[in-house]
């Protein structure tokens, strides 16, 4: 099945600032995240994952890696948080509504920022455009 629409990602490091301002400003304060699905709840099982943990977002201790935008619209559908859990290192994506997306184990010095990442050209600037807009909003 793919996707209603097509996606594209941004690093924290590389931005658009106003991208990850909105992020932030959405998920500002901790959040039970919905574990719902039968990918996400098949991955917590294979990868066995520190559930309880991995599904209380909490903006303050966790590090924001990545974002996910809708190349129509320019606007956030997920972002890529990293967190230690369990004595292992989680990316754990969490997409609208509070929905953990999906949970990855990853290597301590993984940051995310491979070839897909986009770091400039016209989506680069729409994207930081919508976002600008969106939080004065």
């Amino acid at each position: 099945m793919s996707p209603r629409f097509e996606t594209a990602r941004f690093h924290v490091e590389s931005g658009p600032e106003s991208l990850f301002t909105r992020v932030r400003h959405i998920l500002s304060a901790p959040v039970q995240l919905k574990a719902h699905g039968t990918h996400v709840t098949e991955r917590l099982q294979q990868r066995d994952a520190p559930v309880d943990e991995l599904t209380r977002l909490d903006p303050e201790s966790w590090e924001l890696v990545s974002a996910e935008v809708r190349t129509d619209t320019g606007k956030w559908v997920k972002s890529t948080w990293r967190v230690r859990a369990d004595e292992r290192d989680w990316w754990v994506v969490v997409g609208l509504g509070n929905a953990l997306v999906t949970v990855i184990d990853v290597d301590p010095w993984r940051r995310g920022r491979g070839a897909g990442v986009i770091t400039t050209g016209p989506l680069y600037a729409l994207v930081d455009a919508v976002n600008t807009e969106l939080m004065r909003g």
